[in-house]
């Protein structure tokens, strides 16, 4: 997220700038600082504000000009004189939530960024300042704080990255089903983002679990099986996606894929635990009992505490017709994570 994390603030960086006109003797550095030469437009606005201290607008050129030599503290309190000379600008606020976000404080990050809100009916800054907002509600995990202002944002424009943040937020939340429109609408803009891919197989996943409908059910897990081979091809080598490849498959009762997927992941890594249990899974879909009570005792072993794996070994012992030993695993998972009903997906 951290490249994400950057083009954020660079958007909302030049949005900012773009806002307020400069002066005259203002503009060279103004064009330094867009060309990228940020030192050089440091030294000329800092000799503009030491000859007229009056010119907010001047050192909040300043502030962005040390966010983007990663002074994070400097451009704090260049965007503080900014206020306290001009109090009344949103713009200036929105430096300062940068300042603060760059230091992680996403406390003052926020507030910060509500006092600019609270100073603008312009829908170009409210945008800025909703999406800066939106992403440090997600930082600190407060998720539906989080959907309130992208959802606001989304409304005013819908960047890609803001469509992004909006999806992660509404999966965090546990509303599938809201996370994949603006997920969609971002990968249409960027075909080949991993967090993305991720993010929609993951929730057409989710959605399968709960679905009663065995055709709708079928139809979620083959395009999540779609997006987590696409993940494959831009992520190669990486096991949590190959595993998520296995998962869909599964869900979609393509049982040999599934059984060649996890026993690659289990090839590359032999501790890789929820391959044991899918793989455990598997084979009792294929009613291969011996292979998946084999499997489920290694998961067993390797996540004792898991209570997945209790859950899937009661599951199998039902379906076994063994009452006693799959009351055993159900209270054993019980006692691990209490109120656990058994789980349908694969994880």
């Amino acid at each position: 997220m951290r490249g994400r994390a950057g083009r954020i603030a660079a958007t909302l960086c030049l949005a900012g700038i773009a806002a307020l006109p400069a002066r005259a003797d203002a503009r060279r550095a103004l064009a330094d600082f867009k060309a990228g030469r940020y030192l050089e437009a440091a030294a000329e606005l800092q000799a503009i504000v030491d000859s007229s201290p009056g010119y907010a607008y001047g050192y909040f050129l300043l502030g962005h000009c040390m966010l983007k030599m990663s002074r994070p503290g400097d451009a704090e309190i260049e965007f503080r004189r900014a206020v306290e000379l001009d109090p009344g600008r949103p713009e200036y606020y929105q430096g300062l939530a940068l300042a603060m976000k760059a230091e992680a404080d996403w406390t003052r990050t926020i507030q910060n960024a509500s006092e600019g809100l609270a100073r603008t009916d312009d829908p170009r800054t409210r945008y800025s300042l909703l999406s800066l907002r939106g992403y440090a509600w997600g930082a600190l995990q407060r998720w539906s704080d989080a959907v309130r202002d992208l959802e606001a944002a989304r409304a005013l424009r819908a960047d890609p990255w803001v469509l992004v943040m909006l999806g992660k937020a509404h999966f965090a939340t546990g509303s599938f089903r809201d996370a994949v429109p603006p997920l969609r609408e971002a990968l249409a803009a960027t075909p080949e983002d991993p967090v993305v891919l991720r993010l929609l197989a993951e929730s057409d996943i989710r959605l399968a679990a709960g679905q009663p409908d065995a055709t709708r059910k079928r139809l979620l897990y083959v395009e999540a099986l779609e997006y987590a081979q696409r993940l494959t091809a831009v992520a190669p080598g990486e096991l949590d996606a190959v595993n998520l490849v296995g998962r869909a498959a599964l869900g979609a009762g393509r049982l040999p894929q599934a059984e060649i997927v996890f026993l690659h992941v289990l090839s590359r890594d032999p501790r890789h635990c929820y391959a044991m249990i899918n793989l455990g899974r598997t084979y009792m879909a294929g009613r291969r009992w011996d292979e998946a009570e084999a499997f489920l005792r290694q998961a067993a072993a390797c996540a004792p505490r898991l209570a997945a794996v209790h859950e899937t070994m009661g599951e199998l012992f039902m379906q076994r017709g063994m009452t006693r030993e799959a009351s055993i695993a159900f209270r054993r998972a019980e006692a691990i994570e209490p109120t656990t009903v058994p789980v349908s997906a694969p994880r």
